[in-house]
């Protein structure tokens, strides 16, 4: 993962961050939970064979870049089929 202090600046970002700050807030609202907040950053996912070995990785370029799901499968059906170990 990186530190990228701009991710939050990505218009891509802007929908999910206030449904998110609403979220929170309204949860705040009800129930004086904590505050919402979080690091700067940039997402990473993996994918993690059954031995757990990282087979794949993908490093984002903006707060709400997630890898498509048609991607992640294309790759989890490609992987090795290994029994894990006992």
């Amino acid at each position: 993962m990186e530190s990228a202090p701009r991710a939050p600046l990505d218009p891509r970002v802007w929908g999910p961050v206030v449904r998110a700050v609403s979220r929170s807030a309204w949860g705040m609202l009800r129930e004086r939970g904590r505050r919402p907040g979080g690091r700067l950053g940039l997402p990473a996912d993996f994918l993690i064979g059954a031995d757990g070995t990282v087979l794949a990785a993908k490093y984002g370029e903006h707060a709400y870049d997630q890898w498509p799901v048609g991607e992640l499968l294309e790759l989890a059906s490609a992987a090795p089929r290994t029994a894990p170990a006992r």
